[in-house]
C-alpha cells in the first residue's frame, strides 16, 4: 500500500550523505503528546513512530529503557511524531484516519563554513511547524519548512499548502527540523527556541552565532495513503488539529539515541547515500525483525479515534477549520477520556512466558483450543483458565491452545522474541504468535512435557470457534 508513497526520493538539495529509516510504522496513534502537553492528555491526535515506552511523559533514561522502537536500527530509542491525517466524507462530514507511515532522514550539512556536525544530546527535545499557522510567509524558513508532496503519475509537485487535486500515488507529509542549537537548553517554554534554522536556508547553511552548535539535520516524510479514499476538493482531508489549509502540520521529536553511537554514524557514514547497510556503525545493529515485532507497552487515551470506522467528529476539541458546523468538534469543556492500557491484562495468577515454538511433530499444546475475532492473550488465557488448564498460548493472531504439558516433542524453551510478530486480532497493540510460534502464558503452575505425564492427557478437543 505504502510503495509509493513511502519511496526513496532523491533530495535535489542533497550536497552530504546521508541515511534513511524508510517505511517505519507506527507505534501508536493517540492523543498524546509528551513536549506540548506533558502529563496529561493531548489536543489532538498524534502519528508515533519509535521507541515503546513513550508516554505523555519524557523522561530521556525511561525512554531508553524502552522494550523495542519501530525504527530498524534499535539503538535509536528516540520517538518520532506528527498529527494524525483524516479523510472527511462529502456527505457525512464523518472522519476515518487514514494509514500512514514515516520515511525519517538524518542529513548531514556542514554549509558553506563546514561546521563540525554534533549528535543530538542527550534529552534533546523541539518542535518544528506551528499548528496554529494559517497563512504563508515565504520568507519564513519555519513556514518553508512544511511542504507537501502529491504523487501523481504526470509528476510529483511539491506545495506549502495542503494539495488541491487528487493524489493517486498517495500523499506525503513533510517537515525539516531546525538543525542548530544554542549549545545549552534542551527544551524550552516554546520547544523552538533553543533551536534555530541556518542563516542561508532552513535545509542547509551556517549555524547563527546564537545557535552556534550545528546537529545533524532532521527531516520527516509522514506518507498518508490518501489513494484509497475518495477526494471531493478542498476539505477532504483533515488534520487532527482541525487544519484543512495543511499550514499547520507541525511535528516533534525527542531523542532517546545511543549519542555515541549517533555520532559515530555521522562522523564514519560518509558514503551512505541513504542506504543505512552502507553505514557500518548502524549496519551493525539493523534488526528489522526487532522492529516489526515492537508494539506499544504503554497507556493510550481511551476514545475511538477513527482506526476502525467513521467518528463523527475529531477527537479533542477540534472544530474543522472554516467550518461552521459545531458538531465537528467534540470534548469542549468536558473531562478529558482516561488513560487505559494498550494491552489486555491477563487472569489473575497468569503470567506471560514468551516466544515458544510449536511441536516437531505436531502441537504444542493439544488438549484444547479455539479461534476468534476478538483474540488478545487475555481473551486466550481466560479461555484456557475457563476449562482449568495451566498452559495458553495465542498463535497465528487469532487462535488459542490449551494445555497441561507440551506435547509433539515441544520442549517449551524460549526463542527469540522477535519471532512472535503477529499483532492480535482483537488488539494491534499486543503480539499473538507467529508462524509455527506461540506466545506462551502460564498460570503459575509448572509444565510438563509428553514423558513426564504418560496417559494423563486430556482428551484433545477442537473448539472451530469460541467468542469470549
Amino acid at each position: 500500500m505504502f510503495t509509493r508513497v513511502l519511496s526513496f526520493v532523491a533530495l535535489a538539495a542533497v550536497a552530504n550523505a546521508y541515511w534513511t529509516f524508510g517505511a517505519t510504522q507506527l507505534i501508536i496513534q493517540t492523543r498524546l503528546d509528551s513536549i506540548v502537553n506533558p502529563d496529561s492528555i493531548g489536543t489532538h491526535v498524534h502519528a508515533i513512530v519509535g521507541a515503546s515506552g513513550f508516554s505523555n511523559h519524557y523522561d530521556p533514561d525511561e525512554l531508553m529503557k524502552s522494550n523495542c522502537t519501530t525504527i530498524p536500527v534499535q539503538p535509536d530509542l528516540s520517538n518520532y511524531w506528527a498529527p494524525q491525517m483524516y479523510h472527511r466524507d462529502k456527505d457525512t462530514g464523518e472522519f476515518v484516519a487514514m494509514p500512514t507511515a514515516f520515511n525519517i532522514y538524518y542529513l548531514p550539512r556542514p554549509g558553506p563554513k563546514n561546521e563540525t556536525i554534533k549528535a543530538f544530546p542527550k534529552g534533546l527535545r523541539m518542535l518544528a511547524g506551528d499548528t496554529n499557522r494559517r497563512t504563508f510567509n515565504a520568507s519564513s524558513h519555519a513556514d518553508q519548512a512544511i511542504t507537501y508532496v502529491c504523487l501523481t503519475n504526470d509528476g510529483s509537485p511539491q506545495t506549502n499548502a495542503m494539495p488541491t487535486q487528487a493524489c493517486p500515488g498517495g500523499l506525503r507529509a513533510q517537515v525539516f527540523f531546525p538543525s542548530c542549537w544554542d549549545g545549552v537548553n534542551l527544551d524550552s517554554p516554546d520547544h523552538k527556541s533553543h533551536m534555530a534554522y541556518p542563516i542561508q536556508n532552513f535545509d542547509s547553511g551556517d549555524c547563527p552565532d546564537t545557535h552556534p552548535v550545528h546537529l545533524i539535520s532532521l527531516f520527516y516524510e509522514m506518507g498518508v495513503s490518501v489513494q484509497d479514499f475518495e477526494f471531493h476538493g478542498n476539505g477532504t482531508w483533515v488534520l487532527a488539529n482541525g487544519d484543512t489549509t495543511g499550514y499547520g502540520l507541525h511535528a516533534d521529536f525527542q531523542n532517546g539515541w545511543d549519542v555515541d553511537l549517533l555520532q559515530a554514524a555521522i562522523d564514519q557514514c560518509s558514503g551512505a547515500s541513504g542506504n543505512v547497510f552502507d553505514c557500518a556503525p548502524l549496519a551493525a545493529v539493523y534488526d528489522r525483525d526487532a522492529a516489526n515485532a515492537c508494539v506499544f507497552q504503554g497507556q493510550l487515551v481511551n476514545e475511538d479515534i477513527g482506526l476502525n470506522g467513521p467518528i463523527p467528529a475529531l477527537p479533542g476539541c477540534n472544530p474543522v477549520f472554516g467550518d461552521n458546523n459545531p458538531k465537528s468538534a467534540t470534548n469542549c469543556g468536558k473531562a478529558a477520556p482516561a488513560l487505559v492500557p494498550a494491552q489486555s491484562a491477563l487472569p489473575g495468577g497468569w503470567t506471560e512466558v514468551g516466544c515458544i515454538a510449536e511441536g516437531t511433530s505436531g502441537r504444542a499444546l493439544s488438549a484444547l483450543s479455539m479461534s476468534a475475532p476478538n483474540m488478545t492473550k487475555g481473551v486466550c488465557a481466560a479461555f484456557c483458565a475457563s476449562h482449568n488448564f495451566t498452559l495458553a498460548g495465542a498463535e497465528f493472531s487469532d487462535e488459542c491452545y490449551c494445555d497441561d504439558a507440551f506435547r509433539n516433542g515441544a520442549d517449551g524453551q524460549l526463542v527469540d522474541w522477535t519471532e512472535c510478530a503477529n499483532r492480535c486480532a482483537g488488539n494491534d497493540n499486543e503480539i499473538c504468535g507467529g508462524a509455527s510460534r506461540l506466545s506462551l502464558m502460564t498460570s503459575g503452575a509448572g509444565a510438563a512435557t509428553d514423558s513426564d505425564k504418560s496417559g494423563a492427557s486430556r482428551r484433545a478437543l477442537r473448539f472451530t470457534r469460541e467468542q469470549s
